[in-house]
């Protein structure tokens, strides 16, 4: 005989939530940052499910993470795991599919006498450097972003595989703008095209 309360807390959506996790402003500093919510789907909450704040630390444990990239030789391209959201009045549980990944971004450094650098790249009293000393300080760094979805259904791999896919999306998307935009001359910046196609994406 069936359940009848399984079938009153049976969700019609698939899915409750799309959730893109990381650091707004990666280039400020290497380290671990408090992770932000960088782009969510829906914007706005559903009546019986609110998707909790602290979910990006969920995505996150150990806070966005921005490391140098000739460190990314000894990690994995990308990782994924499960997390669990339960209600303690009703008990219900909601289950969060996580694949996490480091993208590249460019920060600049310091010129070598440590002065502040202002949005320019030069200091007080300091002459500008030139073409090619400001290309050598663009460091290129990787920070830590993740891909999550929220749902009532325990479709783990099929979740997971969804998460991949469209993190390859992305990327295939992002390499073809590039070549594009050098072949015109131009340059664009990763975490630009990141949060161009996520809006067009998820909105």
């Amino acid at each position: 005989m069936q359940d009848p309360n399984a079938a009153k807390n049976l969700c019609p959506r698939l899915l409750d939530y799309v959730c893109v996790v990381g650091s707004h402003s990666p280039s400020q500093s290497l380290g671990a940052t408090n992770p932000d919510m960088l782009r969510r789907y829906p914007l706005e909450d559903h009546k019986d499910f609110f998707l909790p704040q602290d979910v990006v630390f969920f995505c996150q444990p150990e806070g966005c993470i921005s490391i140098p990239r000739k460190r990314m030789t000894s990690l994995r391209e990308s990782n994924s795991f499960v997390f669990t959201l339960t209600e303690k009045d009703s008990g219900l549980m909601r289950y969060g599919i996580c694949v996490n990944f480091y993208r590249p971004f460019e920060r600049r450094a310091c010129a070598a006498d440590r002065s502040p650098c202002d949005g320019a790249g030069t200091a007080e009293g300091t002459l500008a450097p030139s073409p090619h000393t400001r290309r050598k300080l663009k460091q290129k760094n990787n920070t830590l972003t993740s891909l999550c979805i929220v749902s009532h259904h325990p479709f783990f791999s099929t979740f997971r595989e969804c998460l991949f896919i469209l993190r390859r999306i992305i990327d295939a998307c992002n390499k073809t703008c590039v070549k594009k935009m050098k072949a015109l001359g131009k340059s664009v910046r990763l975490v630009a095209f990141y949060a161009f196609f996520l809006v067009y994406i998820l909105l």
